[in-house]
């Protein structure tokens, strides 16, 4: 080992190539039992390093290196032991070879020794055993920056396997003296292959399991070959050279390694490191031979050269223009596209310390990013330069540092870019034209690339959403995307990056936090050479608004035109049922004051229950024809109690079986409300709490007193005071969501299956307590049911007085003469028989024409005319036009059941006294006739 020539080693150290050759050398010479000493040593002086290592793990915890072998300094160091986690040894064990080419002390503050000797780069490779486990490192410091790491990874994998066989070799070796007697147990367990020979005629006595199968042989074919058999007899490693060797062993000079070539019995050739030592088995002097296979190695070492000769190969073949320069910024070396590109031969370059093609200006420019450069930051610079021949050309020059002969040099790479200087200048105007366009769009344009990342957007996305450009510039983010809506964005990139356009929409947030609606369209294009997707964004918010209100608004006309047909239809059954019920009191009125006559009371009971039943008849059909025609009921003292109870007589066939209904009555104060509209009310909240609870549960029915002060109402949301009557609904349903109760009194709104509801039950309810200056409070939560209260004014007077009748059946007394005309046959009768049974003498005309043509022949033979106003070719208001026009002041009074759509003013112009409503009722026509015969001088009897 000593005669290893160290000054060589750093002389041939210089290049790559001799490096490699230098450390195949000197793994081979290290042996004895200082080789972890030499071996650092090498390595130290190979690589020029301040100081290398070689250590193992030991079995402390946390994990410690020990060290084998240290050198620095020119001298050998004393071994010693350290922590693993604070170097940067433990990346090595972790993950293989390590380099960190500068700060390695200021990156690993935690060792002291870094900063103790000036560290700055730093390379390590692990010790593996014979099972790939990591069980040491290799390590190297330098007080400068690694910069061939390329370099120092091969070299200290040539040292680290040298050193790992080493290891295993002295792991086996301190097993064997450890006893003797586990030696079979080690020799048959043996990762190396061991063969032991005889000692004095060096035949092969034994072999391990290893050699045979890494031989190819069996144990009992081994004992039968010679050495030189196994390496097939080719010089140097012949039968003679082994005994040669094995000889040397028995005269004390060994333990010997070396590296042979041994032949397979399959006739293939491998590589072993072998050891020769003398060893006592059984109290006999052998000689045992321990083989490594270094194959791998060798082949590295082969590869390594053969890649720097790629290395050479490549920088010749280069179409760039390479110049080398040396920390002094001497050209050491330059390339063949150089010598074309500038015009000069390489001998003209080589020495010179000025830029050769660039400006003598920029020198003191270019020489300060060497010194950057040298330092380890890669720096570029252009120039206009200078030919030998004196022409002009664009060059961009990129200067990498890099280790030369373990020297830092800088590597500058030139190229001429005067073809891409031309077509930047015409890129540079359609980058304009371009930019012009696109900062003027009114819709929100955002550019990305393959990745999706943005690489420009314009002032109009910049508006819309809300962010500041250096905020999206770069980003991959879907910056308008919400939730599920990004993987839609990304599907789309993906698909116009492919080539196709595209058009979706999405819901979109601005920054801050504003929910808008994107219509989205994307297109492939190529910017700069590389395939980008355009995306065009334009704010639909206010156009799905106004989609959105134009469909509610259609639904909400298509409702109200279905309504109106509902009314129309509703008018047309109403005013022919008004015609039935006009004959059906008018009959009861009659056979009322028959029966009252024969005094008979049991059958005026009968006729009175009937009369009741077909006045509530009458009430229903006007409130039919008041929702036909929009118009306002007729609001009337009402006993609130009363109300609910008759309701609820209607109300229970409404409501499945299942569905308790209660009452809770408490005598209140007089309400003035139509009697039907109020049951409506009533009516719609039982159904609407039949439907939350799905048929199942109760309902309770309740009246009482109630004064507020700052109420608040749920439906039109004003507060209000004051003393009311309150007509409760209870459900013992789920209750009502806060967000359903902001809006149940919408028109429309329904929470209801399509098909299910209309929509329109609470509206109507708000509608209709609203008109009699009332309010609705609602009081529910989930889970807690829900009671809705109608608060309904107190009003002044009593309901007794409205709901009594004249209870006389007495048949009244009248006289005078009476036209009347209805084209109901029925109707017509009814009335003849009625009039005439008041004492008055009756005409009967059954059509307009009819009744202007009796009145034009004897205009002074009728006292009053009593007509209907819905009547076909002329109508009762046409009529008393016509016999105005015939005979001034001759009172005529019109009963229909459409009289709303008749003006006062009409009724005056036509000479109409007074209006009744169908079915006329009896007592109310009878005071009409009294007051306006009387009015012509009629006597009344």
């Amino acid at each position: 080992m000593e005669g290893l020539d160290l000054e060589r080693l750093k002389t041939e150290g210089r290049s790559r190539e001799s490096a490699l050759q230098a450390a195949s050398l000197a793994v081979s010479s290290a042996t004895g039992d200082r080789v972890f000493q030499e071996l650092t040593r090498y390595l130290a002086t190979i690589l020029g390093v301040q100081l290398a290592l070689i250590g193992r793990l030991t079995g402390a915890s946390p994990a410690e290196i020990r060290t084998l072998g240290v050198y620095g300094g020119g001298a050998y160091g004393e071994n010693f032991v350290y922590p693993l986690d604070i170097t940067p040894c433990r990346n090595v064990l972790q993950g293989g070879f390590s380099v960190v080419a500068r700060d390695v002390a200021a990156l690993y503050p935690g060792d002291e020794f870094l900063g103790r000797m000036g560290a700055v780069g730093y390379a390590g490779y692990p010790l593996s055993d014979a099972t790939g486990r990591a069980v040491g490192v290799i390590a190297v410091l330098s007080r400068e920056p690694v910069e061939d790491a390329h370099l120092f990874e091969s070299v200290l994998k040539i040292f680290a396997v040298r050193a790992a066989a080493e290891l295993e070799r002295r792991a086996q070796e301190e097993a064997l003296a450890a006893s003797e007697a586990n030696y079979r147990a080690i020799f048959e367990a043996s990762e190396d292959a061991i063969f032991i020979h005889d000692y004095d005629s060096g035949a092969i006595l034994d072999v391990n399991p290893k050699a045979c199968s890494t031989y190819g042989y069996s144990r009992e074919e081994m004992r039968r070959l010679s050495v030189g058999e196994l390496s097939g007899n080719e010089p140097p490693y012949t039968h003679e050279e082994a005994l040669r060797l094995i000889g040397e062993v028995r005269a004390g000079r060994g333990p010997l390694r070396f590296e042979w070539r041994r032949r397979n019995k399959d006739g293939s050739l491998h590589w072993d490191e072998v050891t020769l030592k003398k060893v006592d088995i059984a109290g006999r002097p052998h000689v045992m031979a321990m083989t490594r296979q270094i194959t791998e190695r060798k082949r590295a070492v082969e590869a390594l050269k053969a890649s720097e000769e790629q290395y050479r190969a490549i920088f010749n073949a280069s179409a760039d223009s390479l110049v080398l320069r040396d920390a002094d910024f001497r050209v050491v070396d330059v390339n063949p596209a150089y010598e074309a590109m500038s015009g000069r031969r390489r001998e003209e370059a080589l020495g010179r310390d000025g830029l050769t093609m660039s400006p003598p200006e920029l020198n003191q420019h270019v020489k300060t990013l060497h010194a950057r450069a040298l330092a380890g930051e890669p720096v570029m610079f252009e120039a206009l330069a200078r030919r030998k021949d004196g022409s002009r050309f664009n060059i961009e020059t990129r200067g990498v540092p890099i280790r030369h002969q373990g020297r830092p040099h800088v590597l500058y790479i030139g190229r001429d870019i005067t073809a891409r200087k031309s077509e930047e200048e015409l890129l540079r105007a359609s980058e304009e034209q371009y930019r012009a366009i696109f900062n003027a769009a009114a819709d929100a344009l955002v550019l990305r690339d393959a990745q999706a990342r943005v690489v420009d957007v314009n002032p109009a996305f910049l508006a819309i959403s809300g962010y500041a450009r250096e905020e999206v510039i770069n980003q991959s983010r879907w910056i308008f995307a919400v939730g599920e809506m990004a993987a839609l964005g990304g599907e789309m990139h993906r698909r116009v990056i492919a080539g196709e356009s595209v058009r979706f929409e999405i819901q979109g947030r601005r920054k801050d936090g504003a929910l808008l609606d994107i219509e989205m369209r994307a297109v492939p294009i190529r910017y700069r050479g590389e395939p980008h997707a355009l995306g065009m964004a334009r704010d639909i918010t206010a156009q799905k608004r106004a989609e959105a209100e134009r469909a509610q608004l259609e639904a909400q006309l298509r409702q109200a035109q279905k309504m109106e047909a509902i009314g129309q239809l509703t008018g047309g059954i109403a005013h022919d049922f008004n015609n039935i019920l006009q004959s059906i009191l008018g009959n009861l009125t009659l056979a009322g004051e028959r029966a009252q006559e024969l005094q008979d009371a049991k059958l005026a009971r009968y006729l009175e229950r009937a009369q009741l039943s077909a006045q509530r008849a009458r009430e229903l059909i006007q409130q039919m024809l008041t929702f036909s025609r929009g118009k306002r009921g007729e609001p009337r003292l009402q006993s609130p109690a009363r109300l609910v109870e008759e309701a609820t007589r209607l109300l229970r066939p409404m409501l499945p079986a299942t569905l308790e209904l209660s009452l809770d009555l408490h005598e209140a104060a007089t309400v003035k409300v139509d009697r039907v509209q109020a049951e409506q009310v009533l009516l719609n909240l039982c159904i609407n709490a039949r439907d939350a609870m799905e048929g199942q549960g109760s309902i309770r029915l309740s009246v009482a007193e109630s004064s507020w002060d700052g109420g608040v109402c749920t439906a039109c949301r004003q507060r209000f005071a004051g003393r009311f009557v309150e007509l409760a609904v209870r459900d013992s349903g789920p209750g009502i969501a806060p967000d359903v109760a902001e809006r149940m009194f919408e028109p429309f709104f329904s929470t209801k299956e399509v098909g299910k509801g209309s929509g329109m039950g609470l509206s109507m309810v708000h509608g209709i307590v609203h008109e009699h200056a009332g309010h609705v409070v609602v009081d529910s939560a989930p889970g807690r049911g829900a009671v809705f209260r109608v608060l309904l004014p107190v009003a002044a007077g009593s309901a007794l007085a409205e709901e009594k009748k004249a209870a006389s059946r007495t048949r009244p007394q009248l006289a005078g003469r009476v036209l009347v005309v209805d084209d109901e046959p029925m109707i017509l009768e009814f009335m003849g028989d009625l009039l005439a049974g008041w004492g008055l003498d009756v005409t009967l005309k059954s059509s307009g024409i009819e009744a202007k043509r009796a009145f034009a022949a004897d205009p002074q033979r009728y006292d009053l005319v009593l007509t209907d106003h819905t009547m076909p070719r002329t109508t009762g208001l046409e009529l008393a036009r016509q016999i105005r026009a015939i005979r001034p002041g001759i009172p005529v009074i019109l009963y229909t059941g459409y009289g709303e759509d008749i003006v006062e003013a009409e009724l005056a112009a036509a000479g109409v006294r007074a209006l009744a409503r169908k079915p006329v009722e009896p007592a109310e026509l009878l005071a009409l006739l009294k007051t306006h015969l009387q009015q012509i001088g009629n006597t009344l009897t």
